[in-house]
């Protein structure tokens, strides 16, 4: 079983994403629109929820408003974690062991 967007990354890194076009379609669109809608949906689709394009951006890339570049990188980008909370792992369980009822179960993380 493949996951679509990693099946679509590939076909890109590979300069090939027009492949990933519904065949349905019998190649009966426009080549320039098909592949800024496949880039769109893989920046869109990027790990990096940072890099997304906002709403604002993707309807006016929709709407061809001219521009607008879309720049999605040829290897799909990793997924990393940040947080803006400087949050110790005690500042975690504290807050949560507070909010805690005494029907509900705790579940402990341990780090060595």
């Amino acid at each position: 079983m493949v996951n679509l967007v990693d099946w679509v990354w590939g076909l890109h890194s590979q300069g090939r994403i027009i492949e990933a076009a519904d065949r349905k379609l019998n190649g009966e669109f426009k080549e320039g629109e098909m592949k800024r809608l496949l880039l769109l949906g893989l920046s869109c689709a990027n790990p990096d929820s940072a890099q997304r394009p906002s709403m604002r951006r993707v309807l006016q890339i929709l709407n061809n408003e001219g521009g607008v570049s879309l720049v999605v990188p040829k290897e799909k980008p990793t997924l990393t974690f940040s947080s803006g909370l400087s949050l110790s792992l005690e500042d975690i369980v504290s807050d949560a062991e507070e909010d805690l009822n005494s029907d509900q179960v705790v579940c402990e993380i341990k780090i060595d």
